[in-house]
């Protein structure tokens, strides 16, 4: 047992060194909810359970923009993996890959770390790590160098009734550089706030959908708010259709006088493995 516990803590340290001394590595997770019944926690069984899926998705009509500085043409595809390993039934880690697609050319790659812990029953610690890199163009902001990089520390308040999951959440922002305005234009973000709620129907039809606000100041309206809704029927074993649309909003009018709107909608696969 007290092997146990020092291989957790050092798997944790490592972790937490890699999230804070690797920022070139923002990818907001692909939150899809599913209900994990044989976790198999590695220091339990001293066995590493992977659960995640591959996706590939073709976003059409689509206007987010290919790069880290919001130019470029239209993102088209995406291709990536989920992955959550648990550690012990309260503890598990999510790592994810994004890449993104012109239609000619691989534009960016978004990594997202996220480390959950549940010391009591509805009530969830989070720690996370977002960050992207353009793969075939420098993105500049005020005439410096720019990719997006951010750490954060949170909360969340998971409920789950049968396969229905609702978790309201919120977490602080730190070491970012991470701003506020769809133009980039404003002050760094300092805190996100929101809402997850998933459910799936009979084991075949699963619907996962995210809502969730950006603020420059703590507990505010904010400045931008994004949201995500993700369908996925299963067709034969693994294979998942996968649909959904995701925008990315203003709330005010940035200094520079815009207020933007992006929006995808994203039709393709899944494989999800155990």
């Amino acid at each position: 047992m007290n092997s146990n516990r020092s291989a957790f803590r050092l798997l944790v340290t490592c972790v937490w060194l890699f999230l804070f001394f690797c920022p070139n590595l923002i990818s907001q997770e692909v939150f899809v909810f599913r209900p994990y019944k044989d976790k198999k926690p590695l220091f339990a069984y001293n066995k590493l359970t992977l659960h995640g899926e591959f996706f590939g998705h073709l976003q059409l009509p689509s206007t987010f923009p290919s790069y880290n500085d919001l130019s470029g043409p239209e993102d088209r595809w995406n291709f990536g993996f989920r992955n959550l390993t648990f550690f012990t039934e309260n503890t598990s880690l999510l790592i994810q890959l994004v890449t993104h697609d012109d239609g000619s050319q691989r534009t960016k790659f978004d990594w997202h770390f996220s480390f959950r812990y549940h010391p009591v029953e509805n009530f969830v610690l989070i720690w996370g790590h977002d960050s992207n890199h353009d793969s075939d163009h420098q993105s500049y902001l005020y005439g410096k160098p720019y990719y997006l990089n951010r750490n954060y520390a949170g909360v969340g308040l998971p409920f789950t009734q049968g396969s229905l999951y609702i978790e309201p959440f919120t977490w602080i922002l730190f070491h970012t550089n991470q701003r506020g305005h769809l133009d980039l234009s404003g002050d760094k973000l300092i805190q996100e706030y929101g809402i997850r709620m998933g459910v799936w129907i009979e084991d075949r039809f699963g619907l996962s959908a995210q809502l969730m606000g950006q603020s420059e100041d703590l507990f505010s309206l904010g400045q931008a708010y994004q949201g995500d809704l993700i369908l996925r029927i299963k067709l034969v074993n693994p294979i998942e259709l996968s649909l959904g649309a995701s925008f990315w909003k203003d709330i005010q009018e940035s200094r520079l006088g815009n207020k933007k709107i992006f929006y995808k909608f994203f039709w393709g696969l899944a494989i999800p493995f155990n």
